[in-house]
């Protein structure tokens, strides 16, 4: 353990700058993906799930400190009296409670209807807690979400000041508890809500690092041969092979990428980052090179470990397909922590049939719960997590802390440049 903490140390201190790549045109087959992005989004879209943190302010709650913000949490029954859901309500000295009327329901018919019909009144916000998206929607279709005057200037979801149109009424803020947010925007009012929506980003990074370095690891040590011969009561030996000195390539260096850049420097590996802008990298101490998207194809050949940590848009649906997985090495292998829709899943299981590549981790599948008989099940290659990797006994605690880190920013009890917001931009999906 000393040794890894002094690892750690030096990681963080004495690692060379990275080399940043510049940016370049995408080639094919990337170039397939930036028409796509082209025609999902206006500007242009980015996989680097970090740029979605927007410097606070967005909304602000009503500077008087008297007016309360009627904060409705749409949540499951099993959750109702759930420990996190009691620190919004005083449990937890961090949380403005006193600056919240806070109403927990289920369905629609479970919040006041008097904050749900009044135009006018106090603002409103909105918390997802792992409950039925579609609430959320009926919450936006009420005439709290409306108004018939000329509200005041807030903020768009990009961050932006704008001023509301009529369907903003009085809702002021939505925020989601888990960091994937595709079922949330699946719902068309929260979609194409003005109100900004934040979610739980980089709440449960630092346990999705650690899962893929075990995923790493667990290839590397031949954990799975060593199992079965102990099933059998067989002593066997074998050769196996070291994570120092291996290369860990990282697609969408966010929070969640960066989480496993730390700990794979740790281990003595060289990271290559690919992001939209690998500027962002300069300096970054985890970072041996920082690569454009365009050089996706290099970075996977070059990867004796392929992280996948991307959130799934239309832009990166499928991007990890038949051409990109075989320009892996044959020792090679993928490690899934984003989502499973990036990746042809069709492609992946003939390359692990075939053993083209060596293996492929899998925290996530395109279909959850993955339906018995899908061939992954089956193959002794494929080590699954079944989206379990960011599943802490503490995961509902850790969002519930980055919530409350939120509303103390709301309510202006932390001000300044170090106030980040996990703003979500609805047209990019994260």
């Amino acid at each position: 353990a000393l040794r890894v903490a002094r690892t750690l140390a030096r990681a963080a201190v004495a690692v060379a700058p990275p080399r940043v790549a510049p940016t370049t045109p995408m080639r094919s087959p990337v170039a397939a993906m930036a028409s796509r992005a082209a025609k999902t989004a206006s500007s242009s879209a980015s996989l680097d799930p970090s740029q979605s943190s927007v410097m606070s302010p967005i909304p602000r709650a009503p500077s008087d400190g008297a007016t309360k913000t009627q904060l409705l949490v749409v949540t499951t029954p099993a959750l109702m009296s759930s420990n996190p859901l009691a620190r919004l309500r005083g449990d937890d000295d961090a949380m403005p409670s006193d600056r919240f009327d806070i109403h927990v329901g289920v369905e629609l018919g479970d919040f006041p209807r008097d904050v749900l019909e009044a135009r006018e009144g106090p603002p409103v916000a909105v918390l997802w807690w792992f409950g039925d998206a579609k609430v959320m929607g009926e919450i936006l279709a009420a005439p709290c979400a409306s108004s018939s005057s000329s509200p005041s200037s807030s903020s768009r979801g990009d961050g932006s000041s704008h001023a509301p149109s009529e369907r903003d009424g009085r809702v002021a803020w939505l925020h989601s508890g888990s960091a994937g947010v595709e079922h949330i925007l699946a719902v068309p009012r929260v979609r194409d809500a003005v109100a900004p929506l934040t979610n739980a980003r980089g709440a449960f990074s630092a346990s999705l690092g650690e899962w893929a370095l075990f995923a790493s690891s667990w290839f590397a040590k031949k954990v799975h041969a060593m199992r079965a011969s102990q099933a059998k009561g067989e002593w066997m030996r074998d050769t196996v092979g070291m994570l120092q000195g291996k290369t860990m390539s990282i697609v969408g260096y966010g929070d969640i990428g960066r989480a496993c850049a730390v700990r794979a420097k740790a281990f003595g590996m060289k990271v290559v980052a690919l992001r939209r802008d690998p500027s962002k990298s300069a300096g970054d101490a985890a970072v041996d090179e920082a690569l454009p998207l365009s050089e996706l194809r290099r970075a996977m050949a070059e990867g004796d470990f392929v992280v996948l940590a991307l959130p799934h848009t239309p832009e990166t649906e499928g991007l990890i397909d038949a051409s990109m997985i075989a320009s892996m090495k044959p020792t090679g292998v993928l490690v899934n922590v984003g989502r499973g829709a990036v990746v042809d899943e069709d492609a992946l299981v003939d390359a692990l049939t075939r053993e083209k590549i060596k293996g492929a981790a899998l925290d996530v599948t395109a279909t959850e719960p993955l339906p018995a008989g899908h061939a992954f099940y089956a193959l002794e290659n494929c080590l699954m997590s079944f989206h379990c990797a960011d599943l802490t006994e503490d995961y509902h605690e850790l969002t519930m802390t980055t919530f409350i880190r939120h509303a103390r920013a709301y309510v202006g009890e932390e001000e300044g440049d170090d106030v980040a917001w996990n703003v979500v931009s609805k047209e990019k999906g994260y």
